[in-house]
């Protein structure tokens, strides 16, 4: 006799959840709930990014924000807006990626 199969339980839908294009939670929203619930007011400053990396998108990502973490304090979130490549001879030579990038201004 064959095996009924078993329903999963689907994801539910939190109230006022926002997901991005691909269905993944936007975590700037997110970021700015959590503080709302905090009862604090934050203000983001928001950057424009490039990287890039011989070897992959996430090593491209990865030395942007290497980068950045030098020089800027209470980075809080990234959001990939393009992604693009150098080709040499047939081959990928290296990866670029633009983030935006946000995080927290300090208090005056």
């Amino acid at each position: 006799m064959p095996k009924a199969e078993t329903a999963r339980p689907r994801p539910t839908k939190q109230a006022g959840a926002r997901t991005g294009r691909d269905g993944v939670h936007d975590f700037a929203l997110k970021m700015e709930s959590d503080d709302a619930d905090l009862g604090d007011n934050h203000v983001y400053r928001v950057i424009e990014l490039a990287g890039s990396s011989p070897l992959s998108v996430e090593g491209a990502i990865n030395a942007a924000l290497d980068r950045a973490q030098r020089t800027l304090r209470h980075l809080r979130w990234f959001e990939v807006i393009r992604t693009s490549g150098h080709i040499d001879e047939g081959q990928v030579r290296h990866y670029q990626v633009t983030l935006k990038v946000g995080f927290t201004m300090e208090s005056a």
